[in-house]
């Protein structure tokens, strides 16, 4: 089944301002922690049976411009669930009303965006970020060129070539220095409140500005011995400090370890 162009979903991101083209409606498209919130809405339905499909349509003009709108979920389903009350003159005008009222200018990041807003209606994968892809997160690899792969009831981003996350022995080592601060903050001696292992992912995002796969390759021993300190700073760091007991395994040590 065919969807729309990059480019036209790039055009109608920009043209209603990112936001919910519902009447009133300030939800926007992308949250500010960079997940897709909207979707990418037919006027005219894409497939047989669905609300206001047009049989004379081709396929051109059902995955045009003109035939789309991005809406938040809710609205989304309030015009679907009401084909009556939302009809296609409905739908039109308000995708009139909503680009003028906030027409902008198309910016560098709107490709990846469109692509994710792709991704999200066809079930796709995004595959070999080789030209590096993040989200709303100033510290991280950034993006160039994306390939798109259909799957089946998935959507799923890779991380970008040159972070953290493209390097198996690397991300492996990070992810064992989080999941060992985390055994040990859980484990500190006299806690009277539950650890919250987001606190620690939240941390390296606030730090590092970016989620740690995200985090460029560059940034590896910052990121690191950032962990290993905290690691160092927990009750029972150090207690076993005290006790001469290691805390974690050195970058060779894993390696060694996980390489036999």
């Amino acid at each position: 089944m065919s969807k729309p162009s990059l480019p036209t979903i790039k055009r109608l991101f920009a043209q209603t301002g990112g936001r919910c083209a519902f009447p009133g409606c300030p939800t926007p498209i992308v949250g500010k922690n960079g997940a897709i919130i909207g979707e990418i809405c037919h006027i005219k339905a894409r497939n047989p049976g669905g609300e206001r499909y047009d049989a004379h349509q081709n396929e051109a003009e059902r995955q045009g411009y003109d035939n789309l709108l991005l809406l938040c979920p809710t609205h989304h389903r309030t015009i679907d669930a009401q084909p009556e009350a939302f009809s296609v003159e409905v739908l039109l005008d308000m995708k009139a009303r909503a680009e003028a009222a906030s027409r902008e200018p198309e910016r560098p990041e709107d490709a990846f965006f469109a692509a994710a807003l792709l991704a999200k209606l066809g079930n796709t994968i995004i595959t070999e970020n080789k030209g590096n892809i993040a989200i709303n997160s100033p510290g991280a690899v950034q993006t160039g060129t994306l390939i798109l792969k259909t799957m089946s009831n998935k959507t799923k981003i890779l991380p970008p070539a040159g972070s953290i996350g493209a390097d198996g022995d690397k991300r492996g080592y990070v992810k064992y220095l989080i999941d060992r601060y985390i055994q040990f903050a859980k484990a500190g001696p006299g806690r009277s409140t539950p650890f919250k292992p987001a606190i620690i992912y939240t941390s390296i995002k606030r730090e590092f500005g970016a989620q740690w796969e995200l985090v460029s390759l560059t940034r590896f021993a910052e990121l690191c011995l950032y962990l290993e300190t905290r690691i160092r700073k927990t009750s029972l760091g150090k207690v076993n400090a005290t006790r001469g007991q290691p805390l974690f395994s050195s970058f060779e040590e894993y390696l060694r370890k996980h390489r036999k």
